[in-house]
């Protein structure tokens, strides 16, 4: 993402704690090539899951300018 807004990385950094919950449970020992379908799957799941949550948390929190 090119020109990202403080709130967007503040949602990816969030989004990494959620992100090591599922390696917690796939293996932090396995290579991304060694990884079965439904695991990769399951990490894109989370990462846009997360960020979109994040992002409407985030956003919510804001006071609107006008």
């Amino acid at each position: 993402m090119i020109g990202m807004t403080e709130e967007e990385r503040l949602a990816i950094a969030l989004v990494m704690k959620r992100l090591g919950q599922t390696m917690e449970d796939i293996g932090w020992q396995k290579r991304l090539c060694d990884l079965s379908e439904t695991d990769v799957s399951a990490l894109i799941e989370n990462i846009l899951e997360g960020y979109g949550a994040e992002m409407s948390r985030i956003a919510k929190s804001q006071e609107v300018p006008f």
